[in-house]
């Protein structure tokens, strides 16, 4: 299918947070198919080093950063630049996803990363966007940006656990930051657009996923693939129109 749409990404420096997690990795993976450079950024190097460190493809470079440090995205941007890399395109993807059977970090921490750290890459390489009058933010939500968690599910699948406020105060407010770039930076022909992914099944608790699905539309949970063609979209120029929306892929969970 990459093949059958023949779009060419090549023209675009893409810069991904959270690179080394689940959905970072997937998205990289698949955006240097249409010939996309893609900046893999995270916290932790050797993760990233497994993750990435074996492919042999120029256009995937990989790098230890802390979005909740302005002073390391400031160096990494300069880094860039020596090598002729001006971001054109941000996912903005590091979150704390808290999980059951897990400690939840503390709310400051959650927000360093989730709320903070997303501003903090978009203040920094939004700078080579303004000044090109060109640029793509893209915002990773969460199907709880629009809904509420539902905490008879955890209670269904007996896990003492409930969704902490932070998660669904942070994925909201994703959402309105996503809202307020695209108001302020349409004068300079930079987008801002939101995609709230419903859960991936990545290895959880066989009781909490059959209490989800009965959630769900589809009847189950998506794969961890199931997101890429909504972000190579939004990275192409085929969308160019579209700032400030909030794309929600969910299976159908917030639609009742």
């Amino acid at each position: 299918m990459e093949k059958q749409l023949k779009m060419n990404l090549s023209n675009k420096k893409v810069l991904i947070t959270g690179a080394a997690g689940l959905l970072g990795t997937e998205f990289a993976n698949f955006l240097i198919k249409f010939n996309a450079q893609c900046i893999c950024i995270d916290k932790d190097l050797n993760l990233l080093k497994k993750k990435f460190g074996k492919i042999k493809n120029q256009n995937i470079l990989y790098f230890k950063c802390d979005i909740t440090k302005p002073k390391e995205l400031e160096h990494l941007n300069i880094i860039l630049k020596k090598k002729k890399i001006l971001v054109n395109t941000i996912i903005n993807n590091a979150a704390i996803n808290p999980t059951p059977g897990k400690k939840n970090k503390n709310w400051k921490e959650e927000f360093d990363v989730g709320l903070m750290g997303a501003k903090n890459v978009i203040n920094e390489f939004s700078k080579n966007m303004i000044k090109n009058k060109s640029g793509n933010i893209i915002n990773l939500g969460s199907d709880l940006s629009v809904i509420a968690p539902n905490k008879e599910i955890y209670e269904k699948a007996k896990l003492k656990y409930i969704k902490p406020l932070s998660y669904s105060v942070i994925k909201h407010g994703i959402l309105g930051m996503t809202k307020y770039y695209a108001s302020l930076f349409g004068k300079y022909n930079i987008r801002c657009n939101c995609i709230s992914p419903g859960g991936v099944n990545n290895n959880l608790n066989k009781n909490l996923v059959k209490e989800i699905t009965k959630l769900i539309p589809l009847r189950r949970m998506a794969a961890k693939n199931e997101y890429n063609y909504a972000i190579l979209f939004l990275c192409s120029d085929g969308l160019k129109y579209m700032t400030g929306q909030n794309i929600v892929i969910d299976g159908g969970r917030s639609i009742i």
